[in-house]
């Protein structure tokens, strides 16, 4: 079986860590806004609803405590609480275990008291994650990880690792260029890459878990130009909507994250 996940990161609009701070700030700025988020959030929830699929959501709690936007079915999972850097590498602001049990206790209690759910899975603000950090999440109850790239193959499933929970990863592949290509869209928002690139990338797997990430404000903002004007926010929304149902035509099923572990 062929299953699709499409993931949203529903964070602090083009955030970045700053070294020496805990929490992250939106570019250009010395504090956090979420306007862009909140917008493209309402709109990929409306796409979604069209082509009438779940998806999961790793929400930020503050974010979530910041935007008027009701996640409503789809998953709701966890990415921090100020969108920490959890291993310290590049904030070099060292977090203890008793950190880390904080903020998952505390963003888990944001995302009960605001959806009415408990998160049930994790992923790591800019992607960076160790040892440590997993071992917070299996004691807050998280079944699951998507932290983590991983080179596509034909089988492609998420894996055990340790604790009661598994790891769904993001994959990496090559494109027709022999360069790597992240199933993150990144790049796509930006206007580097195409939508067709990653249906072919999808197209790699016969058995497993093809994942997409997007950031809900990438809809809106770019990381370098500010904010896209409302062509730009069609085109971003239209090339979601080509990747989805393509990937869906060619007979992957569409599954939230917790649904595949």
């Amino acid at each position: 079986m062929r299953e699709l996940c499409f993931t949203v990161d529903v964070d602090r609009d083009v955030n970045e860590c700053v070294p020496g701070r805990r929490d992250a700030v939106s570019k250009g700025s010395e504090n956090a806004r979420f306007t862009s988020t909140e917008k493209g959030t309402d709109l990929l929830l409306d796409l979604l609803d069209e082509i009438g699929i779940k998806a999961t959501f790793f929400v930020e709690a503050r974010t979530l405590m910041s935007i008027d936007t009701a996640i409503g079915d789809n998953e709701v999972a966890m990415h921090g609480f100020d969108h920490e850097d959890m291993t310290g590498e590049v904030s070099h602001v060292p977090l203890s275990d008793d950190d880390l049990d904080d903020i998952m206790r505390v963003s888990t209690a944001v995302i009960r008291d605001r959806t009415a759910r408990s998160p049930k899975g994790f992923r790591a603000p800019y992607m960076r994650i160790n040892d440590r950090v997993m071992d917070a999440l299996a004691r807050c109850g998280m079944l699951y990880d998507s932290s983590l790239y991983a080179d596509i193959d034909k089988e492609f499933r998420p894996y055990d690792i340790g604790n009661g929970m598994k790891e769904i990863p993001v994959p990496v592949g090559i494109d027709d260029s022999g360069k790597k290509i992240f199933a993150y869209l990144w790049p796509m928002h930006e206007g580097k890459r195409s939508p067709d690139e990653y249906v072919r990338m999808s197209s790699m797997i016969e058995d497993g878990v093809f994942v997409i990430a997007t950031h809900s404000w990438h809809i809106i903002e770019s990381t370098t130009d500010g904010k896209f004007d409302n062509e730009r926010v069609k085109k971003n929304l239209d090339n979601i909507k080509e990747i989805i149902t393509s990937i869906l035509d060619a007979g992957f099923r569409a599954s939230r994250m917790i649904d595949v572990t």
